[in-house]
């Protein structure tokens, strides 16, 4: 397939509000405005979503706008166990109000202040510090004091990519291996993060999408039994992707362009097998818990979707041809189905 790599800064939309040069790049180069969207300004939707995971936990803290209204949620899991705690709040009406940043990298304070409710995120060129303070849905208190290093010269993957109406379009980059250190206070549970084998992933999107989509998403992050750091990024089903795939491979904070990844599988809770057409990505995920998670009302709005984690093993080719094998790494796939 084509790789269309951006190499230089790019608008993000041309003259009909449409994708000016739909590929992909390894730092956002693409310049994103709201103001500049000629679309419907409630079917605007920003986010940024943040999951930490270390041996037993995932934690996940999302801010979004939606236009109609935004949220701020937290939410921590046990996955041996799917005990869970979470939190969240939402205002209406808030039409790109609630302060994201206009590019993933950009030093930027972000203060939701509700409630029960004391959520600061802080991103600078060095780092991200988070920090919540609040009461969980069933009156938990939960207290979160996290950071993560952005270590220098960090590669990720962002996509812009077309729908088939000029006034839809997806900007979204992914960044992994950001190690992170701190501590998670939520209820009866107590858990560390340490920054030389648990690390921080950013989904940062920005679009306006149909009413329905649906899409496959994978990511993770690993230590090798050598001491390098491995990520990976995949994705797929999710507006026209002719001009890159959305899969990626990082290594050491450098990122390796791969092709379309095929998945094969039966069940969630049975092994998922992953292989990219160029060879370079052939994995199995033995699931070990499944996330999932509706909101759907009425079956008419809402997302549904099946986040399974599993330890993943198999092998990455690097651009070099550097081979690379992998044991025993936590990670997820997750299948999205949304009406929104």
């Amino acid at each position: 397939m084509n790789q269309h790599r951006i190499v230089s800064k790019t608008p993000l939309f041309n003259e009909k509000g449409g994708i000016k040069d739909p590929g992909y790049c390894t730092n956002n180069l693409y310049k994103y405005n709201r103001k500049d969207i000629k679309a419907n300004p409630f079917r605007i939707k920003e986010w940024d979503f943040y999951q930490f995971s270390n041996e037993r936990y995932t934690v996940q803290m999302t801010v979004a706008d939606i236009s109609m209204g935004s949220g701020a949620n937290f939410a921590i899991f046990d996955r041996t166990n799917g005990n869970k705690v979470e939190a969240m709040r939402i205002s209406l009406l808030t039409l790109g109000r609630t302060g994201l940043s206009s590019k993933a990298s950009d030093p930027n304070i972000l203060k939701i202040s509700k409630k029960n409710f004391e959520f600061r995120i802080c991103t600078s060129k060095k780092k991200r510090c988070f920090s919540l303070d609040a009461k969980g849905s069933h009156g938990e208190k939960i207290c979160v004091r996290l950071e993560a290093e952005i270590p220098k010269g960090l590669e990720s993957l962002t996509m812009a990519v077309p729908f088939s109406d000029d006034y839809h379009f997806y900007l979204n980059e992914k960044i992994n291996s950001m190690p992170v250190k701190g501590f998670v206070e939520a209820g009866d549970i107590r858990t560390e993060f340490l920054p030389d084998r648990h690390f921080c992933i950013l989904d940062w999107g920005r679009g306006v999408w149909p009413y329905k989509c649906c899409w496959y998403w994978g990511n993770g992050n690993h230590v090798t039994d050598s001491g390098d750091v491995f990520g990976f990024e995949i994705g797929w089903g999710f507006g026209d992707m002719s001009n890159a795939s959305e899969n990626m491979i990082f290594f050491n904070g450098k990122a390796h362009k791969i092709g379309e990844i095929t998945l094969q599988k039966e069940d969630y809770m049975k092994p998922w097998h992953f292989t990219s057409d160029d060879g370079r990505f052939n994995f199995t995920m033995i699931p070990e818990y499944d996330n999932y998670s509706s909101s759907r009302v009425l079956g008419l709005i809402g997302n549904r979707c099946h986040q399974v984690f599993g330890k993943w093993y198999g092998t990455a080719v690097l651009d070099d041809g550097t081979k690379v094998e992998i044991n025993n790494m936590t990670a997820f796939c997750e299948f999205s189905d949304n009406r929104w």
